[in-house]
């Protein structure tokens, strides 16, 4: 009676997070991919375009997205639609997350180190921090995951299960097993040791030099007040030149990088030390509060693929600025469009309703008749005058 009522608290928290996992995968698949197109539309469509962080963070929100759709085909299983157990889809959508996420932290990884780059040595930032520098290192990167993640393919495939008969559950491949448990120890060290390493140290280093130029800054803008009190129109182009200029730009650029990797961090170390524990002790019937703890880890995995636009909204100064520019903008071109059609109308009726009172009148071509206006040389003996005889009177 005792093992079985410690078991029921086990088994009634284990059913809650599956529960949880239910309802809550659709809604994060959901809000999630609407959030990142409404991102790459911010990225692309504004003059953030011109700012090669932008690309990072957009092609971080498409491999975000990515992740997102496969974590909604492994959902559809929960529904009664197994179209992650089909064959062709089973491999597909094994390889497409590991590409994702392989993707996604190492994109991370390129922003920390511009980021870094652009900070410690702003001398240099105009020439290395370039969009098409972006451009390279994003391609370079994702043929690099393309080719890593490709074993991926065989090591999974549908199979026959005993539990129910007659149905096929995508599952590893029993010949690629060994060759699966190497590649998931160099996929760790490629997407969790190696970049998480860097990510931190960049990090602090990072934070330490914007501490650094944050108390150069306060004390060049203490003695610049003190000189400029005497004039108070200087005193206002001086604020309006230190709030538009360059280093404060690029420090909001900083304090966005930062936020965006601390929550990576933070909403990716759960899942990635679960996993590092299952290598370490393999148990085919684990304790329920690790069970518990893994699906745990799972939601937070996933959570951090789909909440790219609350971050760059909470953090990024400049992509609030260019939601709500997009949002005016559309508001006022509706509005200014009404207001066109109007006055096009009105215009029209008067065109109309002048040429209505025209006269027209034929006269013959003479030579006094040329040098007094100036017109061009009719081609015929005869030119067409237009008068309006309301104005005449």
């Amino acid at each position: 009676m005792e093992q079985n009522e410690t078991l029921q608290p086990n088994d009634w928290a284990e059913a809650t997070m599956t529960g949880i996992q239910m309802y809550y995968t659709p809604v994060l698949v959901s809000l999630g991919t609407l959030g990142n197109c409404l991102s790459i539309y911010v990225f692309f469509r504004t003059k953030m375009r011109r700012v090669s962080s932008s690309w990072y963070l957009s092609a971080l929100v498409i491999s975000d997205t990515g992740f997102l759709i496969s974590l909604l085909v492994a959902w559809l299983n929960m529904v009664g639609i197994g179209l992650f157990n089909r064959p062709g889809y089973c491999q597909f959508f094994i390889y497409l997350p590991t590409l994702c996420s392989f993707l996604s932290v190492w994109f991370v990884v390129s922003f920390t180190i511009e980021r870094f780059v652009a900070v410690r040595y702003p001398l240099r930032r105009q020439s290395m921090c370039t969009v098409a520098r972006a451009k390279t290192i994003l391609m370079i990167l994702t043929l690099v995951g393309l080719v890593l993640c490709s074993p991926v393919l065989w090591f999974s495939r549908p199979r026959y299960t005993n539990k129910k008969l007659n149905t096929t559950v995508c599952l590893l491949a029993e010949e690629w097993a060994d060759w699966a448990r190497v590649f998931n120890v160099a996929d760790t060290i490629l997407t969790f040791v190696l970049p998480f390493t860097v990510i931190v140290v960049l990090n602090g280093l990072i934070v330490k030099s914007v501490w650094r130029l944050a108390g150069v800054r306060r004390t060049l803008t203490t003695s610049t007040t003190k000189k400029i009190t005497s004039s108070l129109n200087k005193n206002k182009s001086s604020q309006q030149k230190c709030k538009h200029s360059p280093g404060v730009s690029q420090s909001k650029v900083t304090n966005m990088l930062l936020v965006v990797s601390s929550f990576f961090l933070c909403f990716n170390l759960p899942a990635y030390v679960m996993r590092v524990r299952a290598f370490l002790e393999e148990d085919d019937d684990p304790p329920r509060a690790i069970v518990i703890t893994q699906h745990i880890s799972n939601l937070l995995f996933d959570t951090n693929f789909g909440i790219n636009f609350v971050l760059y909204c909470a953090s990024g100064q400049n992509f609030r600025k260019a939601v709500v520019a997009i949002i005016l903008r559309r508001k006022k071109r509706w509005n200014s469009g009404t207001r066109i059609s109007n006055h096009e109308l009105r215009k029209s009726y008067n065109e109309s309703s002048s040429r209505q009172r025209t006269i027209v009148y034929e006269v013959p071509w003479s030579e006094e008749y040329e040098l007094q206006s100036f017109s061009r040389r009719p081609s015929r003996k005869t030119k067409f005058l237009t008068q309006n005889p309301i104005q005449e009177q």
